[in-house]
Formats: structure tokens, sequence, C-alpha cells
């Protein structure tokens, strides 16, 4: 086979991150690996350390390669985000001293470096070229790769990060010994939790619970309500999270309000505004459209009552969020659900003046919006997407339809059809500030079907970008949020590979490229839990893991 060398240019911008987007890998059609059905017999595992095999299943190609290719974007993230603390517990002075200064560009590489996969066992898993004395260093030669070797001889994902990392080393022209202490410093460093997550207090924090809302303040995170699965009823507390000092507080004036879940919470920047979610209290569940103002500074709460001319029309079936909300700055926006005439409740709210006002629904090019939808705001328009259309329970559909709405002038038009995503609800949608970036989702009512892919909408050209996320599993129940220049997905359930998921993602959406990194003390698998931007970190909280019932831990993660 022969073999290719590549030259890496060390930009400013590539070390901070378009390198990221340089990974591929090479295969050889002409040869398959043998039947995968005994392979992943054992069922699938998606935590870091489980078996290498199992990370790619469900979503298309070969499970060890792309397994590897996982384990590359893994490596390259755990090296460029090795923190001067963490480097400090590298007792080998040589070591430290090498990773202190070429860490970034050992990131680079690992991305930058094609992965050539051979049929023929060999007495090795993975073996590259040293650059020669006339090549600059460091040189991305290929890492040449046995299937047969690395099937049977590699048997974790630590071990196949280890590998990488290892080769990559040989790329600055150094031996083994020295790449193999680098490898193995790194790797340490990730397993015992010396990357980017810290753990939670759980004095005084709040009761086990799912489907909670929560917000940043500017100085705490702010959580209310939720739903606990063992007595199977809504809940009508808030708490204060404290990151600076890991420490919770109960507000007092939070804990006599009408218990919720699923419902919608913003922060105006000097108060909480909460809307909707589901009241239930044993088998009886029911959607609430009304809310409430909570101001900290006052110690006060208003109660915000349901529109004067909204008559909605009941639903028995409660698996998806009856209504979406946004926060314009000045305004709540409420979208979602229908009237008894069939015709979308939607209006916006203003605090200041305590009065609803109705949206435009003259010549809406969507049917209604019943539920499970997404809703987001662009600082001039609403974008509505995906979910249930129709105008009852048995007249429902999935839907892959959108609109947008421009509030001032209280004017409809109609989103492109072209390459949009697949029908669905259930859907995580965020702003980046051009563009609205759709992930995952499925038919929840069903909790079945549930997509890997998702889309990029650009408003101003009325185009979208298809997003296929081959690292990133199928999933409902997970978070998304937006801080400032990338996408952070986690967690999740894959109801058709019956697990629950516990990793970070990364998506940058200029490079259209997709990575992840977890460490030790990376929150446990679950869904319907909460996740905050504090404008420099992702705080994860609570939600559910099954058959392990509802959560009341989290942890703080540094991207």
């Amino acid at each position: 086979m022969k073999t290719l060398t590549l030259k890496l240019l060390f930009m400013s911008n590539l070390l901070m991150g378009s390198a990221f987007g340089m990974g591929q890998f090479q295969w050889n059609e002409t040869w398959a690996p043998e039947s995968l059905a005994t392979s992943i017999k054992d069922g699938p595992y998606v935590q870091p350390g489980g078996r290498l095999g199992h990370w790619g299943v469900g979503n298309g190609g070969d499970y060890l390669r792309i397994g590897f290719a996982r384990a590359r974007d893994h490596s390259a993230n755990i090296v460029k985000r090795l923190s001067p603390s963490a480097l400090r517990y590298i007792e080998d002075e040589t070591v430290r001293g090498w990773l202190q200064a070429h860490k970034n560009l050992l990131a680079a590489d690992i991305l930058a470096t094609q992965h050539i996969w051979e049929a023929e066992g060999q007495s090795t898993c993975a073996w590259t070229v040293m650059p020669s004395g006339s090549e600059p260093i460091p040189t991305a030669n290929p890492l040449q790769l046995s299937y047969p070797t690395c099937r049977d001889k590699i048997k974790s994902f630590y071990e196949a990060s280890q590998l990488i990392i290892h080769e990559s080393v040989h790329h600055f022209a150094e031996g083994e010994d020295l790449a193999d202490k680098i490898a193995i410093a790194v790797v340490d460093a990730w397993r015992n939790g010396r990357i980017e997550w810290l753990s939670m207090s759980n004095e005084q924090a709040p009761s086990a619970r799912q489907k909670h809302s929560a917000v940043w303040n500017g100085e705490a995170m702010v959580v209310f309500g939720g739903y606990d699965s063992q007595e199977k009823s809504s809940l009508g507390d808030g708490h204060l999270y404290h990151p600076n000092e890991d420490r919770w507080e109960a507000v007092e004036e939070l804990s006599q309000l009408s218990p919720r879940h699923q419902h919608s919470a913003h922060w105006t920047g000097n108060s909480m505004i909460v809307w909707g979610g589901y009241f239930q209290d044993g088998q009886s569940a029911s959607w609430q459209y009304n809310g409430f103002i909570w101001n900290p500074e006052t110690k006060t709460v208003k109660k915000i009552q349901t529109p004067s001319w909204w008559q909605p029309k009941p639903f028995t079936w409660t698996f998806d969020p009856r209504q979406q909300t946004v926060w314009t700055g000045s305004e709540l926006v409420v979208l979602g659900g229908v009237d008894e005439n069939g015709k979308q409740l939607a209006a916006k709210y203003e605090p200041n003046a305590n009065r609803w006002l109705p949206l435009s629904q003259k010549e809406a090019p969507i049917l209604p919006k019943i539920a499970g939808h997404s809703l987001i705001w662009t600082g001039d328009s609403l974008i509505v997407w995906g979910g249930y259309e129709g105008r009852s329970n048995s007249a429902r559909s999935l839907s892959n339809s959108g609109a947008i709405f421009h509030l001032e002038a209280q004017i409809w038009s109609v989103m492109s059809g072209g390459g949009q995503p697949s029908k669905r609800a259930g859907q995580t949608a965020v702003w980046t500030g051009t563009q609205m970036i759709v992930i995952s989702g499925g038919g929840v009512g069903s909790q079945r079907d549930l997509k890997g892919t998702g889309g990029l909408y650009n408003p101003k050209s009325d185009a979208w970008v298809e997003l296929t996320m081959e690292m990133l599993f199928e999933r409902v129940g997970h978070s998304a949020i937006w801080n400032g220049h990338e996408l952070l997905v986690y967690g999740g359930r894959s109801n058709r590979l019956r697990t629950y998921l516990g990793e970070v993602f990364n998506f940058d959406p200029d490079g259209l490229r997709w990575s992840g990194v977890n460490s030790r003390f990376t929150p446990s698998s679950r869904w319907y839990h909460s996740a905050i931007w504090t404008g420099s970190s992702l705080i994860i909280w609570g939600g559910n893991q099954g058959t392990k019932g509802d959560l009341h831990d989290g942890g703080v993660f540094f991207p």
C-alpha cells in the first residue's frame, strides 16, 4: 500500500480549532470485515472504557473503524485541553515539559493523520513512519492499522486512544520510550478526571428529579420544578446552586408554587419567568396554561394567567412539551397547541405591562404545531420547525415543515423545503447568531425511530445544510447548548439501543466537525436533565437513568 506524507501548516487558527475539521480515514472497499453479529451480541457500550467495537453501533459503517475514528477525536481533545493543573500531576519533568511545549501541535497532528486500514494480520495493531531529517516536524504520516490485529488486541477505548497518541508522538521524531510515557501520562490524566469536569456537592441539593428547569442568573443556577418518577408526581420547589462555592440553597418563595414539569424557564435580566408544563399527581396529567415571574431581589412571585381569549383544546397524550417559548429581551413568546376551533395558540406576554397580545395567524404557511416542535429567536424573528402538526390527538402527524414569523411586522414566511431534516419531534434547536442547528429527535410519542441526523438552516439564504452524525448516537431527552462558538450536546437516550448516554459532544458549525471529551468524573449517563451555560462552563444536573431512577447529582464542564 502506498504511503502518503501529509505536511501540516500550523497556523494560529488551526491550533484554536480549525484543525478539528481535518481528520479523515481511508477504507479499502474491496475487503469487508467478517460478520458483526457475534461481535456485538453483548449489547452496546457507550461509556469511555467500554468495549471499543460498540462505539460505532447503529450509525452505519464498520464498528472497529468508527471506534478508532472516535478515539482519534477524543484523543485530540484530551491533549488540547490538558490544563496547567493537570500537567502538574505528571511527575516526569521531561514528559511534562514536552507536553507544555507541544500539546497544541500534537492535538492537530492526531486529527490530521489518516487512518489506513489493512486486511492482513500483523505483529502489531498500528504503525507509522517517523519524519526524515529533511522533513518538517511534525509530519503527519498516515497511521497504518491491521484490522484483525487491532480487533484482537485493542480491547478498550482507552487503549485505542493511548495507541493513537503514541504514534503521533513519533511524528515529532521522538522514540518509543518517550512516546510511551507521553501517551500513558495523557490517558492517566483523562482517566483520573484531570481534564475538564468538576463534580457537584449533594449537600442540601434538591431531591432527585427529571424534566425540571434551570436558568443562569449571572451568579447562580436556579432549579425549579420537575418530576418525581417514584412518586409519579410533579414538583414545585426551587433551589440555587452557587458554582464558585459548590453550594446549594433552597428558595423559600419558590417552595409553594404550582408543581409542574417539562415547563419552560428564562432569565429576563432580573427575574425568572416560567410558563406551561404538565401537572401530574398519580396517573392523571394535564398541561398548565399559566406561569409566574420570580424576582430574587424583592423575593416576590407574580402569577401569569392564561390569555383571556384562549380556550385550549384538552389532550390526553402527554409525551411531549405542548408549548415552546422564547424570551426576546422584553417579551415572552408562547407557541403550541390548538384551541377548540383548531386554531394554533400563539401569543406574546409583556411583563412590564402585564398583558397578552395575540400573534397573527393570517396566512400562516404551516398547520398548527401541537407539541414536540422547536422554537427559536433570531433577534427579530421566530423560527418554528418540526414536531407534531394537527388539530387533535387523533388527527396529528410528525412533520419537517417550518415557518418564520417576523414579530414586529406580524408576517409569516415559509421556510425552504429542500434539504431539511426528516420528520421528527422532540429535537433540540439552537441559534448560533446566524443559523439554526437542529439535532436528533424522532417519533417521541412512540419513543422509537430516533434520528442520528440534523441540519443547519440559514434564514438569510433560506437554505439547509444536512448534518450526518456518524460519531453521535441518535437520542432524545438530551440537551444542546450554544456557548458562543460551538454547540455542546450532552446525554439523552437511544431507545433503539436501549442505552442512556453520558458524553459531551462539541460541534463546530463552521467546520461541520464533531468531537468529544470525557473524564473519570463525567456525570453518569442520563436523560431529561437540565443544562445551562454560565459564560465559561456547562452545568449538568438531575435527570433520569431508567431503572436506576431519578438523579440528584451533576457536574460542571469546562470546554
